[in-house]
């Protein structure tokens, strides 16, 4: 590690394979906890290099305990997370409304690291039973077509991490990690991301990995998710080609909504206002769930585009389909 951290102490970018070297060695267990925190430090202090991204996520990739779902359709719709908002689990809350559209997804999240409440931490809350056995796992799969992949019971060899994360107490490379090591290996994403600087970097770096369709999106009241305050960028890869846009409520036919009315303090909070708009109130809530929903199913290629795929996610909210999808989840997690 000395020669690496060198290099980086002198600004100088990873190249692909010393940081795979790097990352692979760490996440084995055969660096000490004080060059562990000295490399992560050194990495936030030059950059964080597209290629370094890359390179790391292969090995966590790699490291991963694999879960075959067998099919390669699904999608993930896990983010970042960072935005220190505090925001209800709009896409946890979106995952279940594309499900319930037909698309087949498999949900990688944690419990909550920078909001009050984490994906596993709604879900538990909402009465599911998040530490399953693979067989168990498939099981529920199969019979909802939705699972939850808690990341700790995936990614076993980040304890050797833990002890320099808690120690620097900021963001580090590791937190950009996670949402490119779906433990399914999805190929279709919508990733949300808490700093703008990503969108482009979050589209290379899932090109790199073979991604098929990507996208990745920002708020511009810095949410890592499409928001009903505003406007919001989207970095969108599809077949190997890169595309930029911007997007907001009102081209849906949707207003946009103070933050404050998309605010939870608490696991059940957020359990409370997902489940009055899966009841089809009509609500800031509801229509920031129809636009990460509607992204998520065109990315599913339900529907050919994310204005008519907020369309169905709001008549699934208000049909009911949706809530069914989550209760039909926390009893399938619980059999």
């Amino acid at each position: 590690m000395k020669d690496i951290l060198k290099k980086i102490k002198e600004k100088s970018d990873l190249d692909f394979e010393e940081m795979q070297s790097a990352i692979n060695n760490i996440m084995t267990g055969d660096v000490e906890d004080s060059a562990i925190e000295e490399f992560l430090l050194l990495l936030n202090a030059k950059g964080i290099s597209e290629i370094e991204i890359s390179a790391a996520a292969s090995v966590m990739k790699e490291k991963s305990l694999k879960f075959d779902v067998g099919v390669s359709t699904h999608i993930d719709t896990c983010g970042t997370g960072g935005s220190g908002l505090h925001t209800f689990n709009c896409s946890t809350a979106s995952s279940f409304v594309a499900a319930a559209s037909g698309a087949l997804v498999t949900k990688h999240g944690n419990k909550a690291v920078s909001s009050k409440s984490g994906s596993a931490d709604f879900l538990t809350a909402a009465g599911a039973n998040i530490a399953h056995d693979r067989e168990k796992l498939l099981k529920v799969f199969e019979d909802t077509g939705f699972v939850f992949l808690f990341a700790p019971l995936h990614h076993a060899s980040m304890k050797y991490v833990m002890p320099a994360r808690q120690k620097i107490r900021k963001k580090t490379i590791f937190n950009l990690l996670g949402p490119h090591t779906n433990p399914c290996g999805a190929k279709k994403q919508i990733i949300g991301v808490y700093d703008h600087s990503l969108l482009n970097t979050f589209s290379k770096v899932s090109n790199n990995l073979k991604m098929e369709h990507v996208l990745i999106v920002h708020g511009d009241d810095g949410l890592d998710e499409i928001t009903i305050t505003g406007n919001s960028q989207i970095s969108e890869l599809k077949n190997g080609t890169i595309s930029s846009y911007e997007i907001s409520p009102e081209k849906f036919g949707l207003k946009s909504r103070p933050l404050k009315e998309i605010v939870a303090d608490s696991p059940e909070q957020s359990l409370s206002l997902v489940k009055e708009a899966f009841s089809g109130r009509d609500s800031a809530v509801q229509d920031m769930i129809a636009l990460n929903a509607g992204a998520s199913i065109y990315l599913a290629g339900i529907e050919d585009s994310i204005a008519s795929g907020v369309d169905r996610a709001i008549k699934l909210m208000n049909n009911g389909q949706a809530l069914e999808k989550l209760d039909a989840y926390v009893r399938a997690s619980n059999s």
